[in-house]
């Protein structure tokens, strides 16, 4: 009798179909289980994940709350066409000053005598120092040596290091120009000539060709009848905490710069600590929600978590009760914050130290919001352990997955093969009767 060698062939039966639906049948609680266990640890990792964002928004919020970020800025008011402009820090003492431009910084700059254009000046080593500033080196080829392919070497081999070169076409030939990058004294150019042919030196500041079309100039004020001079038209140093941009020269002229008090900057910032606060609280409570009656149930429902760090929060406000409403700061029925802008504007007046004093590095309320913030998103916070204890449950559940693909692989090759030894029998018995069949015919024909 010939061997079977495919299931079902002897006895009619799909024996592939039926093992399919076997091991889906008995597959099918246990991945169903997984699923619904895949599907809420996914969605309460997405929710810790929001929370902590939101957490991590409102520490950022604060800690803009911190050192001079709590006190109350400072607005530079200047006189109509001073010559310059003005910024202050929260640093700047109020007050005012007069304040004369004498003079503006300028960078100097050098001009080479005029050649044509295809006219081969040198080749050899140019080296140039900027200031006080390390000496460098520009490497002129042979038969690199025009004016343009000077200028294309030093822009290319110094770039950054303080000068620029650029050729300007004139009637009498191409003219090199040579600006430092540097205003002021602190950018005057050194340049000699060194190797090569020696038409270089043509280039140097001593003994050669090159004229001075701007000369190094340093910045001159006056602040109250007090003399400064600087190489920069930016001074941020003659007044603390204010910095003075020079646009024009006015020797002889005094204008006035006055420095008042700035609540508006210092308001934006404890409005974005606000923001961020009630965000925080919107996310936990979307996160948490109960759902029912139509409404959706969150992904923490039922989970403590959120709530009590709700509650904690909620906890440090009320302890600062008293501070947080003397500076316009109010609590909704739901937790939230809010901020009354002329009862702030009023306590600033009155105590520019105010908001320091309740969020400040050393307040209380601050030291405690930041501690509590700590404690919930650090990298040792309870966020955080919550997130990586659900990581490690979806890492269990891909196992537990991996391991019912490799048990229903087994159960499958079970159930082919006592099937497969059915079919086998099925035919024998199948082949047994056709026999008997005709031995039955023969007998009864003879």
């Amino acid at each position: 009798m010939a061997t079977l060698t495919s299931a079902g062939v002897g006895s009619g039966l799909n024996v592939e179909s039926i093992v399919s639906q076997l091991v889906a049948a008995e597959r099918q609680p246990a991945d169903a289980r997984l699923s619904a266990l895949e599907s809420t640890t996914k969605a309460q990792i997405s929710a810790f994940g929001s929370i902590t964002s939101a957490m991590s928004s409102l520490g950022t919020a604060l800690d803009k709350l911190k050192g001079d970020g709590s006190l109350p800025g400072r607005k530079a008011s200047v006189a109509a066409d001073a010559g310059f402009s003005a910024s202050a820090s929260s640093k700047a003492a109020l007050g005012s000053y007069s304040i004369t431009v004498e003079a503006l910084a300028a960078a100097q700059k050098l001009q080479s005598a005029a050649v044509a254009s295809s006219t081969q000046v040198g080749n050899g080593t140019l080296t140039f120092q900027v200031g006080a500033d390390a000496a460098f080196d520009v490497v002129i080829q042979a038969g690199k040596g025009t004016l343009a392919d000077i200028r294309d070497a030093i822009n290319s081999q110094a770039s950054g290091k303080g000068v620029t070169a650029t050729i300007v076409h004139g009637d009498s030939g191409d003219v090199l120009t040579l600006t430092s990058d540097k205003t002021g004294s602190a950018g005057v150019l050194s340049i000699s000539a060194s190797g090569g042919d020696g038409g270089l030196s043509v280039l140097g500041t001593s003994g050669g060709t090159l004229t001075q079309v701007v000369a190094a100039r340093d910045a001159v004020v006056t602040v109250d009848g007090i003399t400064r001079t600087a190489s920069s038209n930016r001074l941020t140093d003659v007044i603390d905490g204010v910095t003075l941009d020079l646009a024009k020269a006015k020797p002889g002229e005094a204008f006035s710069l006055s420095v008042g008090a700035d609540p508006s900057s210092l308001k934006t910032t404890l409005q974005g600590f606000i923001t961020a606060y009630n965000a925080a609280l919107g996310t936990m409570r979307t996160q948490s929600a109960a759902g029912g009656e139509g409404a959706t149930a969150g992904a923490l429902s039922g989970d403590a978590t959120p709530r009590a760090i709700m509650a904690s929060m909620r906890n440090t406000i009320s302890n600062s009760y008293a501070d947080f409403a003397a500076l316009g700061l109010k609590t909704g029925v739901d937790g939230s914050l809010s901020l009354d802008g002329a009862k702030f504007d009023t306590a600033i007046a009155a105590n520019p130290n105010a908001v320091k004093n309740l969020f400040g590095d050393d307040a209380d309320f601050g030291k405690n919001m930041r501690g509590l913030l700590q404690n919930y998103i650090g990298d040792a916070g309870l966020l955080a352990s919550r997130s990586k204890s659900l990581t490690e449950q979806m890492k269990s559940v891909t196992e537990q997955r991996s391991a019912l693909d490799a048990r229903m692989e087994r159960v499958g090759a079970a159930y082919r093969a006592r099937f497969t030894a059915l079919d086998s029998m099925m035919a024998q018995l199948q082949g047994t009767s056709s026999y008997i069949a005709q031995q039955l015919g023969k007998t009864t024909s003879g």
